[in-house]
């Protein structure tokens, strides 16, 4: 199940965004090592204290097992904040049709099966949702920035993704991507529903 978080319900989902920012601070700083702002078991930055919208993939017993962050370009971003230069000075992305993803993560021990190309399942679930998402919400494009990695798994998936940049930081290679959300999408989305269900695709 995918719950979308909204900045006005976060105290009635209050447990469960508490979760999401355990799992960054284990994903982001234990597991990857990346230097990020941890308060005790919490990874949070700025942009959390912004308007923003939590993705979050939970089971039917309520754990969390992936989350992602969403937010308007039309105010402060992570590629702002914290990737100067990822990006060349002349692309500008406000618009309120164009939303960041970031903060994406996965948890790894939470029992939820793998489908084709080692992406876990929770993950595309999520990923197929936030299409739904964008569409009921006027979004044309998901600005991504986000371990090469992922963006290579997304073409394999027939995702369309216009690369933007490249950098290694911290020993990570870095891509910032903008993923349309157009019948593409909705055509890829619909043919590997069937994977998140457990059937096989048609």
């Amino acid at each position: 199940m995918i719950v979308y978080v909204e900045t006005p319900e976060r105290e009635r989902h209050a447990r469960l965004v508490d979760d999401y920012f355990q799992l960054r601070k284990r994903v982001f700083h234990d597991e990857m090592g990346w230097n990020v702002r941890v308060t005790g078991e919490l990874e949070r930055d700025v942009l959390d204290e912004h308007p923003c919208t939590y993705g979050l993939s939970v089971d039917a017993g309520g754990r969390l097992n992936a989350g992602i962050r969403l937010i308007p370009t039309t105010q402060m971003t992570l590629l702002e904040l914290a990737f100067d230069g990822l990006v060349p000075d002349r692309l500008s992305f406000r618009s309120p049709t164009i939303w960041e993803v970031s903060r994406f993560c996965i948890d790894r021990t939470a029992p939820g099966g793998w489908v084709s190309a080692g992406l876990d399942r929770a993950a595309l679930e999520l990923m197929l949702a936030n299409f739904g998402y964008a569409r009921r919400n006027g979004i044309t494009h998901y600005l991504a920035v986000t371990e090469e990695r992922m963006l290579r798994l997304a073409g394999q998936f027939g995702i369309p993704v216009d690369v933007l940049g490249r950098q290694q930081i911290e020993g990570c290679d870095v891509v910032c991507g903008l993923i349309p959300v157009n019948s593409q999408t909705a055509t890829m989305a619909r043919k590997m529903q069937p994977l998140v269900e457990g059937r096989k695709s048609a």
